[in-house]
Formats: structure tokens, sequence, C-alpha cells
């Protein structure tokens, strides 16, 4: 098949069964914002940020190894999963010991049942996404959105359990998804003892560790800032700031679709002659795509906050623009992170990384204090902005990327100009403004994903 059918054809897979499923859980903010106190929704956000620092730590990130050589043809699927269980499973003697310690804890106990049950339900899910299972992939998202929309109607507006039934319906969701997942695939049949094969154990484990610190890094690009916002600014701080953030979760549930079918495409074209053009050319697509995406979030920040919060949150609208760009870079970064993991080079992911979770960090120690929860944002853009451009320049070691440097600064400037509209200029003649930027990013980048159009339609390989 046309290698970029390909990328299209698993692209729409995905988007048939995790679009539903995102837009679903971006419809219930507006339940959440009413249910839970602004102090609430932001300890909520906090305690998720925290699960998605523990669970790569907790399971030696075998989770991205499972997918990575299930992947691979040559491999046993038996061997793989199993022993990618074995060491999820490993998490669960820290459990033990862990457990006495956080019992005083405020939802500790909901921290660690949370990352276990991630763990298991993330390895099943993604050695599905291995084998070529993409609509079980897929399905299992919708299946976890029923449970966890059922169980917030009943947890949350029901029984009034407040921040406790919303912790406890994601619990739900991934024990769902699990069992779901377990009679799908026939799990029985995979998982053996005569499957566990210490050499590959220990492949798998030479690729996944070098990940962990690239993704401590990572979370402390991406997450940090709302631990520095609950410390600095308070939980009701955060709560605007994670309410901001759901917006360019938009853009997030887009691009997180199209990398499902990118990392596999990616890997498998990987060793093909002209694996630089095809990088560039979908990179380019990715680039012009995302700005129109980010300007057009920047125009309406102001209409969504409305639509999806009470007036308690409207200060978020002023975030969104930033989160939005960060949001941008966060996805280029992890688009020019496959070259990595493509070349089983895992180790030199964690030089950028960990290069953009330095600067967020100061970034949040500076301007938080100077900007207030708008620095947060303005942090988040600057950090994922240097790995992006760290990871341009080192990508050059594996493969030759063209960057559209032209179409790129100038849907940058357009977007800073619309920002800057929307700020400074009053009521009709900030958004008369802005309007001309986004119409401008929208006419600069449309050309260039037609011309990307028709050479996908030329190609033959």
């Amino acid at each position: 098949m046309n290698r970029y059918k390909k990328l299209f054809s698993n692209s729409i897979v995905f988007s048939i069964g995790n679009l539903g499923s995102k837009m679903i859980t971006f419809l219930m903010v507006p339940l959440y914002t009413r249910f839970l106190t602004t102090s609430q929704y932001g300890n909520s956000d906090v305690i998720s940020t925290i699960v998605s620092l523990l669970t790569p730590i907790l399971t030696l990130s075998i989770i991205e190894a499972v997918f990575r050589f299930a992947l691979d043809e040559n491999s046993n699927n038996g061997q793989v999963l199993t022993n990618g269980f074995l060491v999820s499973l490993a998490s669960f003697v820290i459990f033990l010991f862990v457990l006495p310690f956080i019992g005083n804890i405020n939802y500790g106990i909901y921290v660690v049942l949370l990352t276990y049950a991630s763990a298991l339900e993330s390895t099943l899910q993604q050695f599905a996404r291995g084998i070529g299972k993409s609509t079980l992939y897929a399905a299992t998202g919708i299946v976890m959105t029923v449970a966890t929309v059922l169980s917030n109607i009943l947890l949350i507006v029901v029984m009034g359990w407040q921040l406790q039934g919303y912790l406890a319906s994601i619990m739900i969701a991934q024990f769902t998804g699990m069992l779901f997942l377990t009679w799908r695939l026939k799990a029985w049949q995979y998982i053996s003892l005569k499957n566990v094969n210490l050499g590959l154990a220990k492949r798998m484990l030479v690729y996944s560790i070098p990940l962990i610190p690239n993704m401590v890094s990572w979370w402390l690009s991406n997450s940090a800032n709302k631990i520095f916002i609950s410390v600095l600014l308070g939980a009701t701080a955060n709560g605007i700031y994670a309410v901001a953030n759901k917006i360019p979760s938009l853009i997030s549930v887009f691009y997180s679709i199209f990398t499902q079918a990118w990392q596999i495409s990616a890997i498998e074209e990987f060793d093909s002659d002209d694996v630089g053009e095809f990088f560039s050319t979908v990179l380019a697509a990715t680039f012009s795509i995302l700005f129109i995406g980010v300007a057009g979030l920047t125009l309406f920040s102001k209409f969504f906050v409305l639509l999806l919060s009470t007036h308690a949150y409207f200060e978020a609208w002023k975030i969104v623009p930033w989160l939005s760009l960060a949001v941008l870079f966060s996805s280029v970064s992890s688009f020019l992170g496959t070259i990595y993991t493509s070349s089983m080079k895992t180790v030199a992911l964690f030089t950028t990384t960990i290069a953009g979770a330095i600067v967020n960090v100061i970034s949040n120690l500076v301007l938080i204090p100077l900007l207030g929860i708008v620095g947060a944002g303005v942090g988040a853009c600057i950090s994922f902005l240097i790995v992006t451009l760290l990871r341009i320049r080192d990508s050059k070691r594996f493969i030759h990327l063209e960057i559209q440097w032209g179409i790129i600064l100038t849907s940058l400037l357009c977007i800073c100009i619309e920002i800057t509209a929307l700020y400074m200029l009053p009521g009709i003649l900030g958004y008369i403004f802005a309007s001309i930027c986004t119409f401008g990013v929208l006419g600069i980048n449309s050309r260039l994903i037609i011309k990307e159009l028709k050479h996908f339609l030329k190609n033959k390989k």
C-alpha cells in the first residue's frame, strides 16, 4: 500500500475509534466545573499529573517497549506481552511497600491505585496497537469513556461525591478497559510462564529505561507548572489553569489520534532510502495544520472558556493562546521524537527533553511571580519551543529534514500579533485585528497543505 495512504488509513481508523470518546471527555468539562469547586478541580488535575509521572517510573517505561517490540515482525508476541506484564507487575511490590506510608495522605490511595491500574491497562492497549489490532485499541478508548461518563453521572451528580467521585470514576474506567482488553485479546493465550525470556526482557529494558528520565523531563516540561501554580498561587488558580488547558487539548486530541498512526508508519519506513523526504513532507503538513488550529483557538478563546465553564474561570482565556502554542511545539517535539524511537536511539531523547524541563522550571519560578497564571502558559510555550529547536538540530544525525522556516516564522509572527491585539485593543477592534491575523495564518498554511496533499496523491511508493 502507498505509505501515505496507509498513514491516512490508520489515522481514519484511530479517528473513528478515538474522536468520539475524546470529544465526550472534553464536553464533560462543564459538568466538572459545575459540581466541583475551582479548588477541587485544581486538585484533581494535580493528582492526574502525579499519576502520569509515577506510571513510567514504576513500570520502568516498559509500556513503550511492549508497543515497539510487538510491532517488530521478528518478535514473539507471547514473550513480548509476558515480559511486559512481568515488569509492570513489579510495581505491585512497590505498591505494597508504599501503601502504609500514604494511607494518611489526602487521596494517596487513589494515586497508587490509579498508577497501578493505568500501567496494566496501558500495557494491554499498547500491545493491541503493536500487533496491528488498531480497531481494538481505538474501541478500548470508547469503552473507557462510556465507563467514565456513566460513573461520573452516578458518583458526582447523583451521589454527590465531588472530587472522590471524579477520582473513583477514572479508576473504574481503567479497570473496565483492562477487563475489556483481556477479553478481546484473549490475553491468557499470550501470557504464560513458558514465555518468560530474560534475554528479551533485557533488550526491552535497554530500550525502555532510557525513556524514564526522558518522560520525567517531559513531565517537568508539560506538567510541573501545575505544581508551581498550586504552591505559588493556590489550588483555585490551578483550577483556572486546568480549564484553560482543556481548550488547547482540542489540538492534542487530533494530534494524539494522528500520532498513533504516525508512530507505526515512522518505524516501518525508517530504513527506506527516502525517509528524509517522507518525514519532511509529513512534518510540513503537521506544522501547517497545527498553526491553523492555534490561530483559531486563540481567536475564540473567550468564547470557549464561557462555553465550557462559569464566569469564575473567565480569566483562563488569557492563558489559552500560550498553552495552544505550547501544545503546537509539544506535538512537533513528539513528532521529532519518533526519529529517536524508530532508530532505537532512545538515550539521545533525554538530552533534548532535560533542556526543556530545566527551561520550564526556571520559567515558572521567574514568570509566575511576575505574570501570575499567564506566566505558567508562557513558560510552557518557551520550554517546548526549546525542545523543538534542539530536536530539529539533533535529528540531522539520523535523517535529513527540510524545514519550511519561512512559513513557520511568518505564522508565528501573525499569531503573536493576534495575541497582542486581543490583550491590548478594546472590544471589537481587538477582534478585527485578531481575525485578520487568523485569516493570514489560514492563507499561508492552506497553500502548503494543498501542495502536500497533491504530493500524497502523486506519490506511488
